[in-house]
């Protein structure tokens, strides 16, 4: 059996660590020049409608073949591989239809490179970048091989009975008890000694927009077998395929796409990975290594993307969080306004001494916009404001949207965050945060109020006193990895540089670009320095 030529992972400290990474993988953003949109409107004109057409007659031809393998075949039969005419006139018949639909979209020019290995050797391929429903094309060099797809995709018109005819692995990622089907199915046909043919599995379980590898799910490296892996790139000067979380629609990644004269892909079989004893242990790890073994070949970072339920997420250190700090996302839309920017620039001193004062003041939203000079009407400041408010009543914690702004803002020290973070969240003058405070304040500090902290805070002395200081608080972020992570790979992530300040009448400063919102130096003057993430 072939074994990976690629370096392995190396246990050293500091060698291929998962790395962090600026941007967000989810969101793919298409922009156009003049010249690009006259030319995909004069060819989309011709060649979208002709090429739809052709797509849809292919898919109508494919639909009744795709019901013909499993005719007259009775539940247990269909649970069983394929044989006889079933499988080599039908299965034949249907590649060289997916052969004749993909050249009919435009991809004129697919590249393959490598070798595919039998399934004696490799019982699973692991496709990355997952970018568009449009990988499937790597379907067609790997022969129709059997594919793990989510339940929903049983619904849709003509999928669900390609899906059927594929006789795919089928998974529904909300019910426990599907998943551990899927994985007792997934044991069964790769232990069959080749009976069953390949299972290609798309790790990342989401679509990106390829400038980073996501986690890798353990669910197609949970068996221990070897796994070959395959890349996919797509070298077109205009990048039509990734159809990600936010961004293009996928009405528009068929207009684009179906609208150039053609359309590259490039599919690589890498060399078998074979697992160690350690990596058939550890699935995780497993997954991890070949994330990162994927990664080096593309040349992107491996990176703790992931979603969870509906929402893109990060793991720093102990934590699960939103890839972008929702203070960011704040920012940003502020920036957008203008105006608003400058009057929560302008307010920010002001909102700070209002929080000393009153630390667990609460706001209505229109009482909040009055308070930041933000137009109340604005469906904008709705948006803005609204992710900061709790419980049934609706109402904003000022202190958690001062603090949470303050967190991602580097014209302010790290020091002085925390020290006004320890102000806002002290209650009694008793000199010291009770667990239940440090909670809150941690949730306030990242703009995640219903995120769960427990474990994090076992690393303090909470789990046993119950008392956390202010001196040991600021230790924690400077001492603790987990802690000072928070800042150096998340909320202020490395390469990033504090904005350049111009003092306000009142000797506070604020950012000349509009950026950053107001703040102040640590007693001796400096600003937090920017240290990178371990």
């Amino acid at each position: 059996m072939e074994t990976s030529k690629l370096s392995r992972l190396e246990s050293k400290k500091g060698k291929d660590v998962i790395e962090t990474v600026n941007g967000n993988p989810f969101v793919h953003e298409l922009t156009l020049t003049n010249r690009q949109k006259v030319k995909v409107a004069l060819l989309g004109t011709v060649l979208f409608p002709v090429r739809m057409l052709l797509t849809v007659l292919v898919f109508l031809i494919l639909w009744p073949i795709s019901r013909l393998r499993f005719l007259g075949l009775s539940k247990e039969q269909v649970s069983q591989p394929i044989t006889g005419w079933r499988w080599w006139f039908l299965q034949a018949l249907a590649w060289t239809l997916c052969r004749v639909l993909f050249f009919v979209m435009g991809f004129m020019k697919v590249k393959v490179r490598g070798r595919m290995a039998p399934p004696t050797e490799a019982p699973i391929l692991v496709v990355a970048p997952h970018s568009s429903f449009l990988d499937s094309i790597v379907m067609v060099p790997c022969g129709l091989v059997t594919v793990m797809s989510r339940a929903e995709n049983l619904n849709i018109p003509i999928v669900g009975d390609l899906l059927r005819f594929n006789q795919a692995i089928i998974v529904s990622r909300q019910d426990p008890e599907s998943r551990r089907s899927c994985v007792e199915e997934l044991k069964k046909r790769v232990s069959a000694s080749g009976q069953w043919s390949q299972i290609l599995i798309f790790p990342e379980g989401t679509t990106t927009n390829g400038t980073a590898l996501i986690k890798f799910k353990a669910g197609a490296f949970i068996v221990g077998v070897p796994v070959q892996p395959v890349i996919i790139r797509y070298p077109n000067k205009l990048d039509t395929i990734r159809w990600t979380w936010k961004g293009i629609n996928i009405v528009q990644v068929l207009w684009y796409t179906l609208s150039q004269f053609y359309t590259s892909a490039e599919i690589e079989f890498l060399p078998v990975y074979t697992p160690t004893q350690e990596e058939k242990d550890n699935p995780t790890l497993f997954a991890s290594n070949v994330q990162k073994t994927m990664a080096r070949v593309l040349g992107v970072h491996a990176t703790e993307f992931e979603f969870e339920g509906r929402v893109p997420v990060t793991r720093v250190g102990l934590l699960k969080l939103p890839v972008q700090p929702v203070a960011r996302v704040t920012e940003t839309r502020l920036q957008k306004t203008g105006a608003g920017m400058q009057a929560v620039l302008n307010g920010m001193g002001r909102l700070v001494e209002k929080c000393c004062r009153l630390p667990a003041h609460r706001l209505t939203l229109e009482q909040c916009a009055e308070l930041l000079n933000l137009p109340a009407s604005q469906p904008d400041t709705h948006a803005l404001l609204s992710p900061y408010c709790q419980g049934s009543d609706g109402l904003l914690e000022l202190r958690e949207f001062v603090l949470g702004m303050l967190a991602v803002d580097k014209t302010w020290s790290i020091e002085r965050v925390l020290e006004l973070a320890f102000t806002f969240f002290e209650m009694g003058s008793k000199g010291w945060l009770s667990k239940g405070e440090f909670s809150r304040l941690l949730q306030a500090l990242l703009s995640c109020p219903e995120l769960d902290v427990t474990q994090l805070i076992e690393e303090t002395n909470l789990r046993d006193k119950y008392e956390l200081p202010l001196e040991e608080l600021q230790d924690l972020f400077k001492s603790k990895q987990n802690f000072k992570s928070l800042f150096t790979c998340y909320l202020r992530p490395e390469g990033e540089e504090p904005a350049k300040t111009t003092p306000f009448a009142n000797g506070r400063g604020h950012t000349s670009n509009g950026v950053g919102l107001a703040g102040k130096a640590t007693s001796n003057g400096t600003a937090s320095s920017n240290k990178k993430c371990d």
